[in-house]
């Protein structure tokens, strides 16, 4: 089987700018991402997508392979797609990892494409729990509720499920989505030739787009302590766990 990540890097950030470039000890935060992709033995290519030429300078400083493309996509998936067509599609499965992920291991990774290839659903993602009532409340952390089959039920950045009748507490488990996306390749098309759906475009959040059509994304429940990269506070959390 033929699987090929592709790490969709745009330069412009609205919450933190040309966070990408960042740098987070001796590396950017663009190339611990590419980095831990590398360490995934499943993978036969890791190619970086972006349509900025500053960041494909960057990228050739590490060495990372990169195809350009245009600046107007909807989601990194759609990015992904225009950038597996101009490699050539030859794969059977596609996975999307954020560039925002530097904490992100490759046995993170491995454990969605392993749960993907022995499963059939059409995507797989990554899920853990949240402990901290501050992820809970974060419009910056996506949730997820799932179902008994471990399917998503619905992703959103506001806090669900929504206590009632109490306040936040860690005896009801609550899931944080973690953005890594495998695809197998007709469900990546199909995604693309979609328009932006209506929920998607209210939360800002691309899996929904899926979603809203009655795909499944299987939920791999992870054992993961760090975060995407989303805001200055978070990049300076990053930094302060790097020095501790």
């Amino acid at each position: 089987m033929n699987i090929i990540c592709i790490i969709p890097a745009r330069l412009h950030s609205t919450r933190l700018e040309r966070k990408l470039l960042l740098p987070l000890g001796e590396k950017s935060i663009l190339q611990h991402v590419y980095d831990n992709c590398m360490n995934v033995p499943e993978f036969s290519d890791v190619i970086i997508a972006t349509d900025s030429q500053e960041i494909a300078t960057h990228c050739n400083i590490f060495g990372a392979k990169v195809i350009m493309t245009q600046s107007n996509h909807e989601s990194g998936t759609d990015r992904i797609y225009e950038a597996l067509l101009k490699n050539g599609v030859d794969a059977d499965v596609v996975v999307n990892v954020q560039a925002d992920e530097p904490f992100l291991t490759s046995s993170h990774i491995q454990s969605i494409v392993k749960g993907h290839i022995e499963s059939t659903y059409d995507v797989c993602t990554g899920i853990c729990t949240i402990t901290d009532e501050s992820e809970y409340t974060s419009q910056s952390v996506v949730k997820v509720v799932i179902d008994n089959y471990d399917c998503a039920m619905y992703f959103s950045r506001a806090p669900i499920p929504m206590h009632r009748d109490s306040d936040f507490s860690t005896s009801t488990i609550i899931y944080k989505h973690i953005g890594v996306y495998s695809y197998k390749l007709d469900v990546l098309q199909y995604f693309t030739e979609l328009p932006q759906s209506t929920y998607e475009s209210i939360e800002k959040l691309e899996q929904l787009r899926l979603l809203e059509k009655g795909k499944k994304y299987l939920c791999i429940k992870l054992d993961y302590d760090g975060f995407g990269i989303d805001t200055p506070d978070d990049y300076q959390q990053a930094l302060n766990r790097l020095h501790k």
